[in-house]
């Protein structure tokens, strides 16, 4: 008993982790949207709207992305084709 409720247990947890995977990717994908529509730059509180999480989360979403910027000024910059 005490051995499938560890296997539940690392599913669960591998679960979670696979989703906060795919739901950054999909954010990832709605930030260089956003840029795109705003001619490859735009403020951080544009990108946390579009996709619909806190400036801070969109912030770290950020940080991770090779293709993507945040300028000194807290512009996002699109550097695809830069």
């Amino acid at each position: 008993m005490v051995i499938n409720m560890n296997k539940n247990r690392i599913f669960d947890e591998a679960w979670h982790v696979m989703k906060a995977e795919m739901n950054d990717k999909e954010h990832e994908k709605k930030i260089i949207s956003c840029l795109k529509k705003r001619g490859g730059a735009a403020s951080l509180d544009d990108c946390a709207k579009e996709c619909g999480v806190s400036k801070a989360e969109c912030k770290k979403l950020i940080d991770k992305m090779d293709n993507v910027k945040m300028s000194p000024h807290g512009d996002v910059i699109l550097m695809d084709g830069l």
